[in-house]
């Protein structure tokens, strides 16, 4: 091969370089970005139809519980009245302590206030306190989650009562002296916004004597 006709090659391949090369930018590589630009709008696509497909099967299941929640709210009305109603629920705690076997029973309001977490309601604190055995404490307080009335116990106090003359006998529950810190609840009306109604004055008084004796507000 001469001179010439091996330049001619060269410069034949070198076109052919050039035209490859011009090819994949002007050609292919528009097509490939595209391409990649086409899959990553797929792919957006696919995602936001996965997410609207997850919200509309979370509304699907808050439209099926909505029944359920709607009797669940309907019942946690009933247990909220429109006013403290501190004389009422001093009945109902005199009557659950009966059923425990706890004695000297006291239930003592404090003042009402809105809630700590904002809302259309106002907490109403009493202090429950009474003597009687843990078994009989266990038994009020379950007695007390199931009050007709909504009763939220915060704290729970007890220890053993010291009377003079008198020995606990071995095998047998001492008798504690009981102090229950709890909330009440009630949805204020004819209240102007940031102030909280004032419940009836409720004085304590104190029957000493044999089990099913009861101390109220009155």
């Amino acid at each position: 091969m001469d001179r010439n006709t091996r330049n001619i090659v060269i410069l034949g391949v070198l076109i052919i370089v050039v035209l490859i090369v011009g090819y994949y930018f002007l050609l292919l590589s528009p097509l490939w970005t595209q391409y990649d630009a086409a899959v990553q709008e797929r792919s957006d696509k696919e995602a936001q139809l996965q997410q609207l497909q997850q919200e509309v099967a979370e509304l699907e299941e808050i439209k099926n519980n909505a029944p359920t929640v709607e009797r669940q709210l309907l019942e946690l009305s009933k247990r909220i009245p429109t006013q403290p109603e501190i004389p009422t629920l001093v009945v109902q705690v005199e009557e659950i302590a009966t059923l425990a076997g706890v004695t000297q029973i006291s239930l003592v309001p404090g003042s009402p206030g809105p809630a700590p977490g904002g809302g259309d309601f106002s907490v109403q604190p009493i202090t429950m306190s009474f003597e009687g055995t843990y078994d009989q404490l266990q038994d009020f307080l379950l007695r007390t989650e199931n009050l007709a009335r909504l009763v939220t116990v915060k704290n729970v106090t007890y220890e053993p009562v010291e009377a003079e003359g008198t020995v606990t006998e071995a095998g047998t529950d001492p008798t504690l002296q009981v102090e229950i810190e709890a909330d009440v609840y009630f949805q204020a009306e004819d209240v102007p916004d940031g102030a909280a109604p004032v419940a009836p004055a409720a004085p304590e008084t104190t029957t000493p004597g044999a089990a099913g004796e009861t101390t109220g507000a009155q």
